[in-house]
């Protein structure tokens, strides 16, 4: 198993992309050149601990502020540096380090760890189809509504009919004001998930938003059938979808949605408009 990986003397304060870190810091470069000679099953469990090990120091590290918070306490890595040095491939480290370099600034360098997390192959991956949907949900969290209908895209290019990339997509694109776009893949996520609140909900929505209220109306209807207790959205949007189709007969001109924000909400609760 590889050594404790803590922050090296060399990077203490440091701001650099993983990919710098990889060529500057001693200890994530030595991790890299050592495990690539190595078998890919040694390589795996070790990045695997690696992981774990992360996770767990940052935990401890937490705990031990909050007893001592003057207490010098020095943090390793964020969580996958050192896994992602051992390995390239691992999946949650290419998801938790795309993640943290988006997050920082650096845009470019986590869009790249992120596409490289769609390309690996599912049927090896554990899991693969949760971590690119965090990907996903990573970007549409952050703003980063474009990007994220990226990740869902090429993830879609390899499992064409994976509900969580059909809703995703569909989502993102209602967020960004593409109803018309968004339609057809919420129409093939209510075909596929015909008993799920939630699909009904963001597909009646999109076609208010498109001011297809008599449309709308039955999706949001069935939305409410099938949404669980104590979950009121399906409600009021079907609430809200039906005060807006009485002010749009008032105004005959006003055939769509008009919402105050760039990036329409479709799953606010009525009374937040």
């Amino acid at each position: 198993m590889p050594k404790n990986s803590s922050i090296s003397e060399s990077t203490k304060g440091w701001c650099l992309s993983f990919e710098k870190l990889l060529i500057q810091d001693q200890d994530l470069s030595a991790l890299r050149t050592e495990y690539a000679r190595r078998p890919l099953s040694e390589r795996r469990a070790a990045a695997e601990w690696a992981y774990d090990e992360a996770i767990a120091n940052s935990m401890f590290t937490a705990a031990l502020a909050r007893v001592d918070p003057d207490g010098d306490h020095q943090a390793g890595w964020p969580a996958g540096f050192a896994a992602l040095a051992i390995d390239p491939e691992y999946a949650p480290a290419l998801l938790s380090v795309g993640c943290y370099e988006y997050g920082t600034g650096r845009k470019r360098q986590g869009m790249d760890l992120l596409f490289q997390l769609t390309e690996l192959s599912p049927r090896t991956t554990p899991d693969w189809v949760e971590l690119v949907d965090k990907a996903g949900s990573f970007l549409v969290n952050f703003g980063a509504h474009d990007n994220a209908c990226r990740v869902y895209q090429a993830a879609l290019k390899v499992r064409p009919d994976q509900l969580e990339f059909i809703i995703g997509l569909g989502w993102v694109l209602c967020r960004v004001g593409q109803q018309a776009e968004a339609l057809p893949w919420l129409k093939k996520a209510v075909a596929k998930a015909p008993d799920e609140s939630s699909v009904f909900n963001d597909y009646g929505w999109a076609l208010a938003e498109l001011g297809r209220f008599d449309e709308a109306e039955p999706a949001l209807e069935k939305a409410v059938q099938l949404a669980p207790p104590g979950d009121e959205l399906p409600l009021n949007n079907l609430a809200r979808m039906r005060r807006l189709r009485q002010e749009s007969s008032h105004n005959p001109t006003r055939n769509k949605v008009q919402m105050n924000s760039p990036f329409p909400t479709p799953f606010a609760p009525a009374g937040n408009e």
